[in-house]
């Protein structure tokens, strides 16, 4: 039994995905995306192509950056924050997701020339 002041260790979806380092295939997505291996077992695993939906629906307003490091982070009651900066904690948007059954408590995707993959992957 859990007890109420007890700390929970934080899971990143990225730690299980750490044997992803580069990519065999590159998929197409949606609007000129690619995936890589990584980020399509991602998607696949924790069930959360929404999330390669939302950095797809923002791709207008951050195009002119050639690197995006996207975050997920999970917060109570099932809410979520994704974040976009450009890797050097310029933070370039935030997005509010008001209902996820993300498995893990974070991920973080990068974007660069118009492929989506894992930081391991890079």
């Amino acid at each position: 039994m859990k007890k109420n002041n007890e700390i929970k260790p934080k899971i990143s979806a990225n730690d299980s995905l750490r044997h992803h380092n580069g990519t065999e295939h590159y998929y197409n997505y949606k609007r000129g995306l690619k995936l890589t291996d990584g980020s399509r077992e991602l998607a696949e695993k924790f069930e959360c192509f929404w999330l390669l939906d939302v950095i797809m629906s923002h791709q207008n307003q951050v195009r002119n950056e050639e690197f995006q490091q996207w975050k997920l982070e999970k917060k109570p009651n099932d809410k979520a924050i994704v974040t976009c900066d450009d890797g050097n904690n310029r933070l370039i948007l935030t997005q509010t997701i008001s209902y996820t059954d993300f498995a893990a408590d974070s991920a973080t995707l990068w974007v660069e020339n118009s492929v989506i993959m894992l930081p391991s992957e890079r």
